[in-house]
């Protein structure tokens, strides 16, 4: 029994160390936060009597912090300690040589950490500490954006006639997929996920971040699209979150909002700043529908592509997706963080409509687990496409049966070579579903049937 508590009392000194460093963990990343927060006050352009009394806020709050952190770290070290010397000096004497001590207290150290901890996420906790530190922080935000598109130019040098590619649509209709075989197929650039979090700054960020480009994982909608570190996304939203500070975003819905020509401006340096000279710039990103008019007439060089796809089996992806984050939300809230940091409001726990019309605060309102619910959205975001005559709509079932002619119909319109070599179909399948001949599924269905009719190889 004696020997055993030779190699016990420093084990459990190392032991009591581990949880201690356990302990402390959730406020030391507290910590981190509010530290950071201080730090983006400081940075931030608010007047001087404003930002005085948020920094002084801001520095109450960090104080408090750092004196829990340094509390429990001094209890933690003092009871580890007494563990580890003044009990086992009286207990015993030149027993065990201090080597041999250490290296027992080294194992207890370890031995909690060891122990399995389900995790909710994909990400781990100091993952998901960064993401916050990076993103959570517009001021600083703005201020890696600056270093960004220093000594970039408003307008490309790419000799194209156009520089600007626009992917966009609702929700569920073919973005991603399009979008991801345009950037393998011509000479585009786009933001990808090996940029997050530093969105704004992402030359910065591959300086120090050099991931494996390979796409090898279903992303989380669980329909079939693989993705992974160098697979283009929706990504640049988050420039708009920053440079409007969420202005646009409400409880009951994203309303549209007017680009300014300093905004769009600054719009145009950072998409240069990741094209470069020698390519265009590709945007897949449904929000552009809130500004659109704004980047229709500020940018000429730019081409727009809308996706459509049939009303019913759209409205029945979009509930099934928005039942299937809920669930994944309910899981890993870290996701609803993260779809928040993306301007991403199509589905799931913070879902919200798109305000395309005067009084239609209603399209929030409904039961999100029935088609109908749904099919409003669609009607109201389609009823407002039509007004673009020089955008183009590409329908979602066309290229899901022959993507080579979609990608030709885009060649043309752009005026760019699109490589359309051994393209694979789209693998999606419609769902069988029973029309119920309703009020709102026959608008649906002849607006529909009209913006098919207008989907063109090409519209000059």
């Amino acid at each position: 029994m004696t020997t055993a508590l030779i190699y016990i009392l420093p084990f459990l000194s190392g032991v009591l160390l581990a949880i201690g460093v356990l302990w402390i963990k959730l406020p030391f990343f507290k910590l981190a936060k509010r530290s950071v927060a201080l730090l983006n006050t400081l940075v931030s352009d608010l007047g001087e009597d404003e930002k005085f009394t948020a920094v002084n806020a801001q520095v109450f709050k960090t104080t408090g912090t750092l004196f829990l952190v340094l509390g429990r770290s001094v209890v933690v070290v003092c009871l580890s300690a007494a563990i580890y010397t003044g009990m086992f000096s009286l207990i015993f004497e030149n027993t065990l040589s201090s080597g041999i001590r250490m290296a027992v207290l080294a194992v207890g150290s370890i031995i909690p950490f060891l122990i399995p901890r389900k995790s909710t996420s994909d990400y781990s906790d100091l993952s998901q500490l960064f993401h916050h530190l990076i993103l959570d922080h517009y001021h600083l935000g703005k201020r890696l954006l600056a270093r960004q598109i220093k000594d970039t130019e408003v307008n490309s040098g790419y000799t194209g006639r156009f520089s600007r590619v626009l992917v966009t649509g609702l929700a569920r209709s073919g973005t991603t997929a399009l979008t991801k075989e345009l950037e393998k197929r011509g000479p585009f650039a786009s933001l990808d996920y090996s940029n997050m979090p530093f969105l704004l700054a992402p030359r910065l960020w591959a300086k120090i971040y050099r991931p494996k480009q390979t796409e090898n994982k279903e992303r989380a909608h669980g329909d079939g699209v693989k993705v992974g570190l160098a697979s283009v996304e929706a990504l640049e939203e988050y420039f708009f979150k920053v440079m409007m500070q969420d202005r646009y975003i409400l409880d009951h819905g994203l309303e549209k909002h007017v680009l300014s020509e300093e905004e769009n401006a600054l719009y145009r340096k950072y998409q240069n700043s990741i094209s470069g000279a020698d390519h265009v710039y590709l945007a897949k990103n449904n929000n552009a529908i809130t500004r659109l008019p704004s980047l229709i007439k500020h940018n000429p060089d730019l081409v727009v592509f809308v996706m459509v796809r049939d009303p019913l089996q759209h409205a029945y992806s979009l509930m099934i997706q928005h039942q299937k984050f809920l669930a994944k939300q309910e899981k890993d809230p870290f996701i609803t963080n993260y779809m928040n940091w993306l301007g991403h409001h199509e589905f799931g726990a913070n879902q919200r409509p798109f305000l395309l019309h005067e009084g239609e605060q209603e399209l929030h309102k409904g039961d999100p687990n029935t088609i109908a619910y749904w099919l409003k959205r669609w009607v109201s975001y389609y009823t407002y496409v039509q007004q673009f005559e020089t955008a183009h709509l590409l329908s979602y079932e066309a290229y899901a049966k022959d993507p080579a002619s979609t990608l030709h119909c885009i060649a043309q319109a752009t005026f760019i070579d699109l490589d359309t070599a051994e393209l694979a179909l789209f693998p999606k399948k419609d769902v069988s579903l029973d029309k119920t001949g309703s009020a709102l599924e026959s608008a649906a269905y002849k607006l529909y049937s009209k913006l098919i009719g207008q989907c063109r190889n090409v519209r000059l």
